[in-house]
């Protein structure tokens, strides 16, 4: 009857560029990345907190499928703290989405960076601008997938101490349960993909900045 909890972590951190700020382009764009990086970070600091909470809560669960139903007192308690674990994770995925919806509304910062440049600068950061957003939409992906496998953990928290559930019902939960998990699995990879791109795409823009300036 035991199933995994979703393993989680995010590829979150966007990378800053190394680059020196002595153009007027590329300190716009770092300026720019600067302050979506810091509307992230409640999201950053929420993500770490949900992995540290899916492992305590694994060993819950594990603990609780080596009790029987005759230790009704103990499987009581350890389905109780799963249960407010997993209304914890919620709550941070909550506080996650609204921290990069804040920072989504920063995007427009980039429009002005490449309005008056080269076509090269110009292209590079209306890709990079995209592919933020292509991450921001990865994300809501993820949460929609997240939030409906969280609300099945709980379901099965819960059948884990009823007296009247049968092996059958709690064997279906447990199912429902592990094929979330392999949906969450596969969205945190397209978001942690759609991290990469945008990091590669950062790169870009300074590197047409940087080209720009030599001419």
């Amino acid at each position: 009857m035991k199933k995994r909890l979703a393993g989680t972590m995010l590829a979150a951190a966007m990378l800053l560029s190394a680059c020196s700020f002595g153009a007027s382009a590329e300190e716009r764009l770092s300026d720019a990345i600067g302050t979506i990086q810091e509307k992230e970070q409640p999201f950053l600091e929420a993500q770490e907190k949900m992995a540290s909470l899916e492992k305590e809560e694994f060993g819950k669960f594990n603990a609780m499928m080596e009790l029987t139903q005759e230790d009704r007192e103990k499987l009581s308690v350890l389905a109780d703290e799963a249960n407010e674990s997993a209304e914890e994770r919620l709550d941070l995925l909550e506080k996650g989405k609204e921290a990069l919806g804040k920072a989504e509304k920063e995007l427009s910062g980039l429009d002005e960076i490449g309005k008056d440049e080269e076509a090269p600068v110009s292209e590079a950061v209306g890709k990079l601008k995209k592919s933020m957003a292509d991450r921001y939409a990865a994300h809501e992906e993820f949460s929609g997938i997240y939030e409906k496998t969280a609300g099945l953990q709980k379901e099965l928290y819960s059948l884990a101490t009823d007296e009247q559930a049968d092996f059958q019902a709690i064997q279906e939960k447990v199912k429902a349960v592990n094929d979330g998990n392999a949906e969450v699995t596969a969205a945190a990879d397209a978001f942690n993909e759609a991290t990469e791109a945008v990091n590669e795409q950062k790169k870009e823009a300074y590197a047409a900045i940087s080209g720009s300036e030599e001419k």
